[in-house]
């Protein structure tokens, strides 16, 4: 399909000091979907808008298998954009929404008729084809406006926070299906979401974005595990950050390592009885989370979170436990 490669991107808006993009970089693979992941504003959807043709870069280039798309019409540049909304019109029936793109493009009748109908089977919604939007529930509503971006073979997949208006149930069902749909056709996405869940189950490879910088990219399973700045380690939820003097690691050699330590909350352990890897502290808050049990514990003067699946024991405030630091689940981290 299609390989992309965005060369030191630049966007400041006017009245703003801040670049919204600064000196942006990104290669996607053939067929890959890469999710953008980081909080509102941090220049994600306005990557979107410069690869659709919306806005303009102020320096940089962004290249379709090789050449520059920047001089090319945003029509013409083959990178469809679907949002948060489906934006279907209201007074077309399914049918005629999905085939909008090709009848633009004075495909023959007989095949956009053919293609809608390839397209509402790949989504999973055969025969609705006379259905109009306001007959369809949210989630059917996305399916249809997935359908409409895809019938045209598009180079270059962009999906700006799709899912974030459905339930939770619908929202988990659209994931999986549009995960299956993209590799089924082998189109190239970026997927847009300050969703960490989200990007984890969707991408396979997710994008850190903060302060219009990539600061971590990696496969979820290394970002989730491993992440390697202590920016992308906050932003992937671990709190808990040891320095040699805090807790002994020691390296090969048998020196005392230097660096910044992390560990996950999920591989701390909360314990009544003391341990080689553990150090005392004191429960501030036990909760009961269903499938685990979080724990704040003070250890020194760190505040540490774990959690821990069930079955796990309950502590109450001001009960004296050991926190355990498993050393195979520690990782060094740039500070």
């Amino acid at each position: 399909m299609t390989t992309v490669n965005i060369i030191s991107l630049n966007k400041t808006y006017p009245n703003q000091s801040a670049p919204v993009l600064k000196d942006f970089s990104l290669s996607i693979r053939d067929g890959e979907m890469i999710a953008l992941l980081g909080p509102s504003g941090m220049g994600k959807s306005t990557l979107l808008k410069l690869i659709t043709g919306i806005e303009r870069p102020d320096s940089g280039d962004i290249q379709f298998d090789g050449s520059s798309i920047l001089t090319v019409d945003p029509n013409k540049r083959g990178a469809v954009l679907m949002f948060q909304k489906s934006y279907l019109f209201p007074f077309l029936n399914v049918e005629d929404n999905i085939g909008f793109g090709l009848k633009m493009q004075s495909a023959p009748l007989q095949t956009i008729r053919a293609e809608v109908k390839r397209m509402l089977k790949l989504i999973g919604l055969p025969g609705i084809e006379s259905r109009k939007p306001g007959q369809l529930s949210g989630g059917e509503q996305q399916r249809v406006a997935l359908a409409r971006a895809l019938v045209t073979n598009p180079k270059l997949l962009l999906l700006d926070e799709p899912l974030s208006s459905l339930d939770t149930e619908v929202r988990m069902n659209l994931q999986e299906a549009i995960r299956v749909i993209q590799r089924e056709l082998g189109v190239t996405t970026i997927f847009v979401t300050h969703d960490l869940g989200e990007a984890m189950a969707m991408s396979d490879r997710m994008a850190l974005l903060l302060n219009g910088e990539i600061v971590a990219l990696d496969t979820p399973e290394t970002l989730f595990h491993r992440p390697r700045s202590l920016a992308a380690a906050r932003f992937m939820g671990v709190s808990t950050f040891l320095n040699a003097d805090q807790l002994p690691v020691k390296n090969e050699a048998g020196s005392v390592s230097k660096k910044l330590f992390a560990i996950r909350p999920e591989h701390i352990r909360v314990q009544k009885e003391g341990c080689d890897q553990s150090m005392p502290g004191v429960v501030s808050d036990c909760v009961f989370r269903g499938e685990y049990v979080e724990y704040l514990v003070e250890v020194g003067d760190m505040n540490v979170r774990a959690r821990m699946s069930m079955p796990a024991p309950m502590f109450g405030h001001g009960e004296h436990v050991y926190v355990k630091f498993p050393r195979e689940n520690l990782f060094e981290i740039e500070n």
